[in-house]
Order: structure tokens, then C-alpha cells, then sequence
């Protein structure tokens, strides 16, 4: 099993000299596009949340995403051309949430802050306030600390839902993601997650990064909302229907995305996948300009889809 993970990881095939953009804090003019209303609100607890959705389009089911950055960097920013993609192009509204960052704000301020958007936006202020109909389908994702999140949060609103009564997460979309601190691998899985050891000199994340941004985020390594993956195996039944993993082979975090993936099959979620071979970690967003960031997106725009609609195939 070793042997077929690393497979991904050769050959290298970013090409030469490829610009790497840098993810910034900066906050920049929000993008605009005639066919989309983009807006942003400030929900109950003073978390900002960028919405897009087509014009004159409601009552749309809903895509709550998160961006990345290791939990200290990044901004609505971040994804503001994926975002946008997917709202022109799968009948959603996508919100994404501007969740404070360390180590100014750290563990559990971003994570609460995500917890807190959530509990809001299924509220019935919540849900007319962003125009979505929950009942269409309910999705939650992010890429990279987003991902991250999103694996913690998918899990408390199932074993420890704000209300009585919430609708249930329809999908979860996971983009490049992580789910467990190095030191603490699952038993289990500690003989085949070993990418995030062999793995040190790509760009976009290191193992050396790895511990730089949770030096910075302040969380403790076995606290399930940072290393979702130590929650029991079993716990992870019904906790949605559908989830997708985008995972890059020339990541840290390679393997246990695969282990993730292959673990909720085994509990019952329907869960499709694709490895990009030899590309490193969030490539679509450090590297837009590659033809593969291309296929990425079309990609994500067909598991999206997928998720909200039942397409038997992506």
C-alpha cells in the first residue's frame, strides 16, 4: 500500500520555473461579474461571509466554504475566482467565511468562528436572510486549514448539533486538507502515512510549514477539532451522505487524505476522489495559470454538482 501512495508523488510534474503565488491577509476589492450578485454580510457574532450567487436566482441550496492558509494566512480572497466558478456554474449559493486568524486569534477562535456562521446560517434568520433552501442540499468544504475545519465541524454538528433539529450535511468537499498532527498519527495508520516525513521540499507546504502554522495556531496535537482523523473510526457513520476529496501527490499530506478517504467509504459515505500525480499542495490555488488547474476546476464544478444533484458518475 506504501508503495502505490508514493507513486503519486513521481515524477515531479509542476514544470519548471511555474510562478507560485504567495496567499496573502490582504484584503482587495471583492470581485464583480455581471452575471453574479456578490455581496458580503456580517452574520451574528461579527464574522464577515462573502456570498455568491446568480442573479435573481432563489432559494438555492447552499456551499459554506473555507479557505486555507495554514490558519494564519489567507483571506476571502484566497479563493475569490473559485468561488465565483462554482456559483456561475452549479445551481448554489456559495458562502465563504472570513474566520479569524492565529496567531493574533488563536485555537478555537477561527474554528468557533466557522462553528458559530453555521449554527446561524440554519437558523430561520440565517437561511432567509442568504435566500437558500437547505432541503436542495447543504454542503461544507474547504481547501487545505479549510478542509481541516470542515472535517472537525461536519463531526460536532453531528454528534453535537446547535439545535435539536438541523438539517442534515448533504456533502462535504475536501480540497488538499489535513486531519491529523504528524506526532499523532492513528495506530493504525501510522505505517502508511508516510508522506508527510518524505515529502520536504515541495513547494506550498513543507513537514517543516507543517509545524510552523501549528506552532502558530496554538491548538494541543490531539484535540479532535485540529486532528479530526483521532475521532473513533465508527463515529464517522451517517455524518453526511457524499464527500469528495481533491488530493495532490507531491503533498505532505498526501497519504492521510487517502486513509481519510478510504476510512468513510468503509463507513458507509458514497466518497469520490481525484489524485493529481507529482503536483503539489493546493496547486489550482498557488498555480492557477496550469492547464491542470484547469482540469481541476472542471473537476469540481462536476463533484459539486454530483453532490447536489445524484449524478451517478463525476
Amino acid at each position: 500500500m506504501v508503495e502505490e501512495y508514493r507513486q503519486y508523488a513521481i515524477p515531479n510534474n509542476l514544470p519548471p520555473n511555474t510562478p507560485i503565488d504567495r496567499m496573502t491577509r490582504d484584503r482587495l476589492p471583492m470581485a464583480t461579474d455581471p452575471e453574479l450578485d456578490i455581496h458580503e454580510i456580517i452574520v451574528e457574532n461579527q464574522t464577515t461571509v462573502r456570498i455568491y450567487r446568480r442573479k435573481n436566482a432563489h432559494a438555492l441550496p447552499l456551499f459554506v466554504y473555507m479557505h486555507g492558509g495554514g490558519f494564519v494566512t489567507g483571506s476571502l480572497e484566497t479563493d475569490d475566482k473559485t468561488c465565483p466558478g462554482i456559483a456561475k456554474q452549479v445551481d448554489v449559493c456559495v458562502l465563504s467565511i472570513e474566520y479569524r486568524l492565529a496567531p493574533e486569534h488563536p485555537f478555537p477562535t477561527g474554528f468557533e468562528d466557522c462553528w458559530e456562521v453555521l449554527a446561524w446560517i440554519i437558523s430561520e434568520d440565517g437561511e432567509a436572510t442568504v435566500d437558500v433552501d437547505l432541503e436542495r442540499g447543504f454542503l461544507v468544504g474547504g481547501t487545505s486549514a479549510g478542509a481541516n475545519l470542515t472535517a472537525g465541524l461536519a463531526h460536532q454538528y453531528k454528534h453535537c448539533p446547535p439545535y435539536p433539529k438541523c438539517p442534515q450535511i448533504t456533502g462535504l468537499v475536501f480540497w488538499a486538507g489535513s486531519w491529523c498532527h504528524p506526532d499523532v498519527r492513528p495506530a493504525h495508520m501510522r505505517p502508511d502515512i508516510l508522506s508527510v516525513d518524505e515529502i520536504d521540499d515541495a513547494p506550498g507546504l513543507t513537514r517543516t510549514s507543517i509545524e510552523y502554522f501549528f506552532q502558530k495556531y496554538g491548538a494541543s496535537r490531539d484535540n479532535v477539532r485540529y486532528s479530526p482523523l483521532l475521532n473513533d473510526v465508527e463515529s464517522w457513520q451517517n455524518v453526511v451522505r457524499k464527500a469528495y476529496f481533491a488530493i495532490c501527490g507531491w503533498d505532505p499530506r498526501r497519504d492521510e487524505a487517502i486513509l481519510f478517504a478510504k476510512m468513510l467509504t468503509e463507513q458507509g459515505l458514497d466518497m469520490k476522489d481525484h489524485i493529481y500525480a507529482g503536483l503539489p499542495h493546493g496547486f489550482w490555488t498557488t498555480c492557477p495559470n496550469l492547464p491542470v488547474s484547469k482540469d481541476w476546476e472542471m473537476n469540481t464544478i462536476a463533484a459539486v454538482k454530483w453532490m447536489l444533484k445524484g449524478q451517478t458518475s463525476i
